[in-house]
C-alpha cells in the first residue's frame, strides 16, 4: 500500500520507475476461499457444491483483468475477499458463465456431488434467484426481502454455456437456481435441448407443481430436486411452501411416470410439530420411495436461512427414520426395476458405500465417548 502511494504521488519525480498507468492501478487482487458451505441455502452439513453464481463473478472479474485466485490460502495482501455471493456486485444478467479451467470445476472435490450421475459434471445457474420466492426458510426469500434483483438469463446465453459443457467433455449438469425457470422460457429451452440432449443430461431444482414432466424428460433431463419439506398442511402454509399436501403423491408419480428421477427433500423437528405430525411426514416419504415415484430424498432439521440445525436437536435422531424404506422388498424390486445402463449400478454401489461409511463413523464416535 506504500508503494502504491508513492506511486500515485509520486511518479512524476520518480519517473517511470514508479509510474504505472491507471489501468494497472485499478486491478484488484481477488481471492475466493472455497467452502463446503459456498453454495449452500442452508447449513445443514458440509457438501462440496461447485459455487456456480461464484465462479460467474470470478470469470466476470477475471475478464476485466482482474487477478483471481480460486481456493488456497489468504496470504493477507488481497484487494478483496469473495465469501459467498452476498458481495456479488455485477447483475446476475449480466455475468459471463463460469470459466470451469479458471475455477477448476473437474477437481475432485466438486466431483463428489452425491446427486450426479455421469461424471464429469458440474453445476450452472440459469437465475440467481427462486421464482417463488416466499418460503420463510430459504436464503433466496431472504435475498429478495432486502432488495436483490432476480435475474434470470436468456435461453440463448444457457445454450452458449451448454455447448460449451459439452465441448469439455462434461455429460452431466444440474442448474442451482433455486426454482429453474418455467412458463415460455421452459419451453423455449426443451425446445432447444433436442439437438444437445444425447450429449449432456440436466438436472434441476423444482417446486411440486404440475408441468409437462414428458417434455423435460424429452429435452435431456434425468434429475429433478423437489422440496416438499412436510406432509402436513399447517405446516407448509407457516412455512410459506404455497402447495397443497394432497398434490404431492400424483405430481412425484407424474415425474416417474415421465421417466424422471425425483429426489425429495424433507425437514425435520419444527417447533410446532409433535412427534405424531412429523410421523405424516416420515409416512409420506417412504411410501414414495417404497413406491419408486422417488428415487432418492434427504432429510435435514429445520433451521432459519443459513443457520447451523441445533446439535441437541430431536430431529438428528429422527432423520434415519425419512429412510425406512430400504427395509421393504417393493423398494429394491422398483430399484431393480430402474436400473436401465452401467452408471445405474455403479450409482447404486456408490450409495451404498457412503451408507457404510457414516455408520462406520457413528460407530468410531460412540466408541471414543
Amino acid at each position: 500500500k506504500f508503494a502504491e502511494t508513492v506511486r500515485r504521488r509520486f511518479g512524476f519525480f520518480f519517473g517511470s520507475f514508479f509510474w504505472r498507468s491507471e489501468a494497472e492501478l485499478d486491478t484488484m487482487r481477488v481471492f475466493f476461499p472455497l467452502s463446503p458451505y459456498n453454495q449452500q441455502r442452508q447449513y445443514e452439513k458440509p457438501a462440496w457444491v461447485y459455487p456456480a453464481h461464484i465462479a460467474m463473478y470470478a470469470t466476470a472479474l477475471h475478464q476485466q483483468g482482474h487477478d483471481i485466485q480460486w481456493g488456497g490460502t489468504d496470504d493477507g495482501a488481497y484487494d478483496k475477499v469473495v465469501q459467498d455471493d452476498f458481495v456479488i456486485d455485477i447483475p446476475f444478467e449480466q455475468l459471463p458463465y463460469p470459466d470451469r479451467i479458471l475455477t477448476h470445476a473437474k477437481h475432485p472435490r466438486w466431483q463428489s456431488y452425491g446427486n450426479y450421475k455421469l461424471h464429469p459434471a458440474t453445476h450452472m445457474m440459469a437465475s440467481n434467484l427462486c421464482w417463488y420466492g416466499k418460503c420463510t426458510f430459504c436464503i433466496d426469500t431472504y435475498k429478495l426481502e432486502h432488495g436483490e434483483h432476480r435475474g434470470v438469463r436468456s435461453v440463448n446465453h444457457v445454450m452458449e454455456e451448454i455447448d460449451d459443457l459439452i465441448a469439455s467433455g462434461y455429460r452431466e449438469v444440474f442448474d442451482d437456481s433455486g426454482t429453474f425457470p418455467v412458463g415460455d422460457w421452459l419451453v423455449e429451452f426443451c425446445q432447444k435441448m433436442q439437438k444437445r440432449k444425447q450429449q449432456i443430461t440436466i438436472g434441476c431444482n423444482m417446486k411440486p407443481v404440475t408441468l409437462d414432466y414428458r417434455m423435460m424428460k424429452a429435452a435431456g433431463f434425468r434429475f429433478i430436486l423437489v422440496g416438499i419439506e412436510s406432509a402436513n398442511q399447517e405446516t407448509v402454509n407457516r412455512i410459506k411452501k404455497g402447495q397443497r399436501s394432497e398434490d404431492i403423491i400424483p405430481i412425484i408419480k407424474s415425474m416417474a411416470d415421465a421417466g424422471l428421477e425425483p429426489h425429495i427433500t424433507w425437514m425435520s423437528s419444527y417447533e410446532w410439530e409433535t412427534e405424531a405430525d412429523e410421523q405424516k411426514s416420515i409416512d409420506l416419504c417412504n411410501y414414495l420411495l417404497k413406491k419408486g415415484y422417488a428415487k432418492t430424498a434427504q432429510a435435514s432439521v429445520y433451521s432459519p436461512p443459513r443457520t447451523k440445525p441445533d446439535p441437541l436437536s430431536p430431529g438428528h435422531k429422527r432423520i434415519p427414520l425419512y429412510f425406512n424404506a430400504y427395509k421393504s422388498p417393493e423398494f429394491w424390486w422398483n430399484k431393480l426395476k430402474d436400473i436401465k445402463r452401467w452408471e445405474d449400478i455403479t450409482y447404486l454401489l456408490r450409495g451404498g458405500r457412503l451408507i457404510c461409511e457414516e455408520h462406520w463413523r457413528k460407530f468410531w464416535k460412540q466408541q471414543r465417548m
